[in-house]
């Protein structure tokens, strides 16, 4: 859910700047149309919401980058003229321009003409580089934040990037703020910035690309109503045919946008203006050469984000009869939309973690199946015979471990166990597959979505596990709340991970784990064996 918009009313000063009118109210602020008393000229005042601007870690963070955009100094990114904190409220004054912006002009128009699509396209890129040259990453490209000035140049609108206040530095490590809210639009995010991973400029690549398929579709690529399926979408399904909705643009602009849109960031244009050029030149019609790969910058003791991969395709359906186990699976992932937080203690909420790991191996048939349960876990499961049931722990902390090596110390978070299971992963990567059961973690009551993902950090085995939310699907008989993630072995050795928060009773948390170089290839696997909990009695 958004957080809740501030309000100010005509005539209020704030920071020096006066209040006439409201322009517009996104999903992290307000803006007004504000006078600058001091120097008596219009400017565009955005207020965050009062959420964002209790957080001392984003406070902290939003002024300083606010500062930074302010030092780019280029014709198509809005000057930047203050940024600060008053009262308890953050704001960012920017040059107010007279126009409109892309989303309206596509709700106004449609589909908008290749040449001047073309040329918008052209001039965000440019603003895009510059900021990227600058160290800034904006994180949140969209048709909103594309502005369109009345006056006009050659016959043509000028063209203004803006929201650069809400962006992140390059060696910025979370895709998320600390209150749990995507600095990014669902229908632009690129799959690295939904996996928290760390991100560069090829995530602004992604989202531009996105861009050039709505400016030409008159839609945005994937157009799912709810949240998960989109996020979904973006992390594992194949970018749509441009050409499919627009038969009249040239193969070479469809072949761009895909290019643009690979889930491996290595995979994309290196730059925004190289991916637009993509679209002016027959190049995009071929494969994209080693050289048009982008190879991160990475700061200076900063953590290189590992790139983002994209999921095997779902298995084609049946023609005719019942729908095939292709069209089950994807509806499954796409889950419902379910935008309340659901209290742990009310709901006996279990975490599954799927921690990841995939080789090629054919989805299970039931002769490869076992019924795994134990008198500890209210459901069972059906997991592959060479998944050997191990139980460890005392007291309060009980572990059962499923692989074809004894992982149970890993999991137990035991002396020297991420080492030795850093060692198996490399040596054996097919043995450090399965599945952890913590039988009764400690989650927090009434905890947001937010608080369940740094709960569910903190079970995980070590200190540099990293989450992100998915939001929520089905596992089985129960719901769950989805997350995707990595789990550090050691320097050179990670686990994928994909988290679940499950209604069960009582609380539980089940890791699927595997190196994450086997990760994208198992997915459909892991899926099949959650989807198989049920309940028992």
């Amino acid at each position: 859910m958004a957080p809740p918009q501030p309000h100010l009313d005509p005539g209020t000063e704030l920071a020096g700047y006066r209040i006439q009118s409201l322009i517009a109210r996104g999903g992290m602020g307000v803006v007004y149309l504000a006078t600058d008393v001091r120097l008596n000229r219009p400017v565009a005042l955005k207020v965050l919401a009062p959420e964002l601007s209790e957080n001392e870690k984003f406070r902290s963070r939003f002024v300083r980058e606010s500062q930074l955009a302010a030092s780019v100094d280029h014709p198509n990114v809005i000057p930047v003229y203050g940024a600060g904190e008053w009262q308890g409220h953050l704001y960012i004054a920017m040059r107010y321009v007279q126009g409109t912006d892309l989303r309206a002009e596509l709700a106004l128009r449609g589909p908008l003409a290749l040449p001047e699509a073309l040329r918008i396209l052209r001039d965000t890129a440019a603003a895009l580089d510059a900021a990227h040259d600058a160290g800034l990453v904006h994180r949140d490209v969209k048709p909103g934040n594309i502005l369109l000035a009345d006056d006009r140049k050659d016959g043509h609108r000028h063209v203004y990037l803006t929201d650069f206040g809400l962006t992140k530095r390059s060696s910025s490590v979370t895709g998320m703020t600390t209150v749990g809210h995507f600095l990014g639009t669902l229908d632009y995010v690129a799959p690295e910035q939904i996996r928290g991973e760390d991100v560069d400029g090829r995530a602004d690549v992604y989202a531009l690309a996105c861009v050039a398929f709505a400016l030409l579709a008159g839609r945005p690529p994937f157009d799912h109503d709810d949240d998960s399926a989109q996020l979904w979408s973006h992390m594992y399904r194949d970018p749509p045919s441009l050409t499919a909705v627009r038969a009249e643009v040239p193969a070479r602009v469809d072949a761009a946008i895909r290019a643009g849109m690979a889930k491996r960031r290595e995979d994309r244009p290196s730059t925004c203006g190289a991916l637009v050029a993509l679209m002016e030149t027959e190049q995009a019609a071929r494969k994209p050469r080693k050289a048009d790969r982008a190879i991160p910058a990475v700061a200076a003791g900063s953590k290189a984000g590992r790139p983002g991969r994209a999921a095997p395709a779902p298995a084609p359906d049946r023609v005719g009869g019942r729908p095939g186990r292709g069209a089950r699976l994807r509806q499954r992932l796409r889950g419902p939309a379910r935008r309340r937080p659901v209290l742990l203690a009310a709901l006996g909420v279990a975490v599954v973690g799927l921690v990841a790991a995939g080789f090629v191996v054919a989805a299970l048939t039931p002769e490869e199946r076992t019924t795994a349960t134990d008198e500890g876990l209210p459901y069972t499961l059906e997991v592959p015979q060479s998944w050997t049931v191990r139980t460890g722990g005392t007291g309060n902390t009980t572990v059962s471990v499923l692989s074809p090596t004894n992982l149970t110390a890993l999991f137990l978070d035991e002396p020297a166990a991420l080492e030795g299971a850093a060692r198996t992963a490399k040596q054996d990567p097919a043995s450090a597959v399965g599945l952890a059961v913590y039988h009764r973690p400690f989650l927090p009551a009434g905890a947001s979505p937010a608080a369940r993902v740094r709960g569910a950090e903190g079970l995980l085995p070590g200190t540099g596990a990293h989450l992100a939310d998915l939001g929520t699907r089905t596992a089985g008989d129960a719901h769950a709340q989805a997350m995707h993630g990595t789990l550090p072995l050691d320097p050179t050795e990670t686990l994928e991970v994909q988290v679940l928060v499950v209604e069960t009773d009582p609380v539980q948390m089940l890791v699927f784990f595997a190196p994450t170089r086997l990760y994208d290839d198992r997915v459909e696997l892991f899926t099949e064996v959650a989807d198989s909990l049920r309940l028992k009695g």
